[in-house]
């Protein structure tokens, strides 16, 4: 399968729902306002208004965070891997930024 156009095929990271000091987190903390995904394949992109194509500023391997709800496609394969638009993308880690704990 090749995702295309501006669409990203992402991967969800697993939420931690205690700290690594046994703390149980509220459902505030566990992503019930943001969720966390790994980019696995990226499309080749839009159209900008002058025809030339722009390439997504992701790619696969890149950490990032959507809104808890967003529209999407679902894999049927139960892997909860999911398609969505590149617009629906909140924000990226950057490489040597430190990650949350999700």
């Amino acid at each position: 399968m090749r995702i295309l156009g501006n669409r990203v095929l992402i991967s969800p990271l697993p939420v931690r729902e205690v700290s690594e000091g046994g703390i149980v987190l509220p459902q505030a903390q566990v992503g019930d306002v943001m969720q966390h995904w790994k980019v696995e394949q990226v499309g080749s992109g839009h159209r900008g208004k002058d025809g030339e194509l722009v390439p997504p500023e992701f790619t696969p391997g890149d950490l990032i965070i959507t809104p808890l709800h967003f529209s999407h496609h679902s894999m049927e394969d139960g892997s909860g891997w999911k398609i969505i638009e590149a617009a629906e993308i909140i924000g990226k880690f950057e490489p040597d930024a430190p990650v949350p704990d999700v």
